[in-house]
This record gives C-alpha cells, sequence and structure tokens, in this order.
C-alpha cells in the first residue's frame, strides 16, 4: 500500500479530522498531538517510557510499544541545546518520543509528530 493509501485508512479508522493530520509545506505530513493520542488509543497501542538520560541539555526517553502485551517496536525522544527552546524538557522529550513510538507502531514514514517540529523554533540560544 501507498503511503497516501495508508494515511486515508489510518484518517479514517481512527476518526481523525483535518486538525489531526495535515501535510507540511516542506512535503511530509504531521500528526498532531491530540491525533497521535487517538491513533494509540484507537489501536490499543501501550507505551512504556524509560528515561536514558536525565542530563541538563540532553534529556533521552526511550518509548517501547505494545500491542495485545506483544512488544512492537522502541524509538527515543530527545531535548537539547540544540533542538529543544523550552523551558520543559523532560516534557518535550517524552511528547517526541510518544509521538515517535506510534507514528513507527503504525508503519508510517515521512511522518513527523507536530511536537517535534514545535519545539525546533529559530533561535540563537537555548533555555537549557
Amino acid at each position: 500500500m501507498k503511503k497516501n493509501e495508508i494515511l486515508r485508512v489510518l484518517y479514517k479508522d481512527n476518526s481523525l479530522t483535518k486538525e489531526d493530520v495535515y501535510t507540511d509545506k516542506r512535503g511530509f505530513t504531521i500528526i498532531t498531538r491530540s491525533g497521535i493520542e487517538q491513533i494509540q488509543w484507537n489501536n490499543k497501542i501501550d507505551v512504556k517510557f524509560d528515561i536514558i538520560s536525565s542530563e541538563l541539555g540532553n534529556i533521552i526517553i526511550k518509548a517501547t510499544s505494545f500491542q495485545d502485551g506483544e512488544r512492537k517496536c522502541e524509538t527515543y525522544g530527545s531535548a537539547s541545546k540544540e533542538n529543544c527552546f523550552q523551558k520543559f524538557p523532560v516534557e518535550i522529550a517524552e511528547k517526541r518520543s510518544l509521538a515517535r513510538v506510534i507514528i513507527k507502531t503504525m508503519g508510517l514514514t515521512n511522518t513527523l509528530g507536530k511536537d517535534e517540529v514545535d519545539y525546533q523554533i529559530n533561535k540563537k540560544t537555548s533555555v537549557l
């Protein structure tokens, strides 16, 4: 199945709206936090989080997904001086890892969670 077909099925099966999923002007698909959580809920995806690094300036969280008790995949989310300009880096890393693991579990490519893009503001200094 092609990406457009996969997205169409995902959109329909999870009752997503245009506010949940849209195409970025750079060509990739973005799924909002509410869309990610709706996909997670509808597909009964459980996620376990592990803190890999909690050093100030480099937060890394591993997310592992499970469906029907079976491990599906794992991936990471980070918040560092280079990619996060918010004052709550642990929460940003958690949001990123959740979005990535749900997207990966659903087999999507060229797709990002909105939290992945929102917190990468072009600034010269980081709060971390």
